[in-house]
């Protein structure tokens, strides 16, 4: 008996996770970067959501898309029982991805300097240069003074930008093909679209792995991803403009131990604090 594509029997819910990804954003409770202690917060519990979400559905997708192959690399299933059991991990890992990818874009339309900390700034090509050149050791290069995300980590942004949206829009229309019927040569250069932005995706995503995870240097920020704290001498390090940013703005909160020697009275926080802030 062949099994039931899920593609087929719940198309719908291709289009219902993005809508889901979207309420629950507007629903969700963002905090911002603070300094506490020995700590900054640097990524709150819906920003670890989205990453995670959107993070693992990639992933799995990437191995079922490479297990079903493409149109320029072989299939490793044989038989069409097989082939219909990866399509439909395929699509339960579809819905993941959908849903993390909403939710960043929901809670990024929603604060929109979240998407602009993203961008490469005029000074993306000086500071990466800079960065990696004094990390080997290059005596003219100096260690620039980091904002929350690396210069280099903000050019990949656009790549996995790119490659995200031609993966998506062409997935969708993968998937409408399953409801309607759409022109087969149409349906061609979709594919090939689809294929080829998902091999981009998989560049980006190995990287990513490589430089966020893999190398020992990045350990303690890929903890954040688990906790949503870094420790602040090695953000000061890291990252000096973003904590300057943060003290100047006075984004710091004192501790429960510091408002016990205080007798309770909140700590004074940096120079320059401001109420009302809006965001860092």
């Amino acid at each position: 008996m062949q099994e039931t594509l899920l593609f087929d029997q719940f198309t719908w819910l291709v289009f219902a996770a993005p809508f889901l990804g979207l309420l629950v954003a507007g629903l969700s409770k963002r905090q911002d970067p603070v300094i506490r202690g020995k700590r900054v917060l640097r990524h709150d519990a819906p920003a670890r959501v989205s990453h995670w979400t959107h993070a693992v559905g990639t992933a799995l997708l990437l191995v079922s898309g490479i297990i079903l192959g493409t149109r320029f690399s072989p299939s490793f299933v044989t038989g069409d029982d097989a082939a219909a059991t990866w399509f439909n991990v395929h699509f339960v890992f579809a819905l993941l991805f959908l849903f993390g990818t909403f939710y960043w874009l929901g809670n990024t339309i929603i604060s929109r300097w979240r998407f602009r900390e993203h961008m490469p700034t005029k000074n993306a090509i000086t500071y990466t240069l800079n960065h990696y050149g004094s990390l080997l050791g290059v005596k003219k290069c100096t260690y620039p003074k980091e904002a929350k995300y690396f210069e280099s980590e903000r050019m990949a942004f656009i790549l996995a930008i790119i490659a995200t949206v031609a993966v998506l829009v062409s997935g969708l229309l993968k998937v409408l093909a399953h409801a309607l019927l759409l022109p087969e040569g149409f349906m061609n250069v979709v594919t090939w679209t689809h294929d080829i932005s998902a091999a981009l995706m998989l560049l980006f995503f190995l990287a990513h792995v490589f430089f966020g995870a893999v190398l020992p240097v990045s350990w303690k920020t890929l903890k954040s991803m688990f906790t949503g704290y870094v420790p602040l001498e090695h953000a000061r390090h890291e990252h000096s403009a973003w904590i300057e940013e943060l003290e100047g703005k006075g984004a710091v909160e004192a501790t429960a131990a510091e408002k016990d020697e205080t007798g309770g009275q909140s700590v004074p926080l940096a120079a320059g604090r401001k109420e009302g802030i809006e965001h860092v």
